[in-house]
């Protein structure tokens, strides 16, 4: 959601339209989810688990407290406000063991190197395992069909952040272009001329880094792949810190 719009969705909210709220909510779930998961150090799932419930109320009470005309970033101000009424639950339950207490910073909204590794150890031991598993199952089946292996994309993975940050840029335009995404899905074949028009990112650097490209697509455009992406650490929007 560009900021300006979703400025004046925040001022609709916020003056009482229930429609508009419930909308807002709604299209944030995801993103309450990826922060969440982030702040516990696990994956969490909206049936089983009560952070969400709260991260969920708090999202609410961002809305009500935000100040939209201010300069600051809505989405850091929400991630603030999980933080905080996450930090309260786990107190006041004696959970506090499985939440990661350092501060956020604002600036950079990634977690520590602790905190990654901290986060992918409780997620391969949690009890959602077996469904991680599952997940990847059924993503490895849709990489055949693009002719990508798990192999494959253990050779062609960036091994500098750069190069990581500027592939992981290209997915997440195509990801979010739907007309890119039927081109893809139909020919199999990655749509590398209007890529490179929309990124600026040279041809040469798309095709070398086709297999990942289109692998970070589909784990970005298919909400089944949704612990990929937390998994992953990937961001939802363009321009969002990888």
């Amino acid at each position: 959601m560009q900021e300006q719009v979703l400025r004046e969705t925040l001022i609709s909210a916020k003056s009482g339209d229930p429609l508009v709220r419930e909308e807002l909510i709604r299209s944030h779930k995801a993103f309450i989810a990826r922060v969440s998961s982030k702040i516990c150090s696990r994956y969490l799932t909206w049936d089983n688990d009560d952070e969400l419930s709260i991260a969920l109320l708090a999202f609410n009470e961002a809305i009500d407290s935000f100040d939209p005309h201010g300069g600051a970033s809505f989405h850091s101000f929400v991630q603030m406000v999980i933080r905080r009424r996450l930090v309260d639950y786990f107190r006041k339950e004696g959970k506090h063991q499985h939440l990661s207490l350092s501060p956020m910073n604002l600036e950079d909204e990634e977690l520590s190197r602790y905190d990654l590794d901290t986060s992918l150890e409780h997620y391969q031991e949690n009890e959602n395992q077996e469904v991680f598993t599952q997940v990847v199952e059924n993503y490895v089946r849709v990489l055949c069909d693009y002719n990508v292996t798990l192999d494959d994309l253990i050779k062609v993975s960036p091994k500098h952040s750069d190069s990581k940050q500027t592939l992981t840029r290209a997915a997440l335009v195509l990801s979010h272009n739907p007309r890119l995404m039927a081109h893809l899905q139909k020919h199999r074949l990655l749509p590398i001329k209007e890529l490179e028009l929309l990124t600026g990112i040279k041809r040469k650097v798309l095709e070398k880094g086709r297999k990942y490209l289109i692998a970070l697509a589909l784990i970005l455009s298919e909400p089944d792949f949704y612990p990929l992406k937390i998994f992953m650490q990937l961001p939802e929007e363009p321009g969002e810190k990888v």
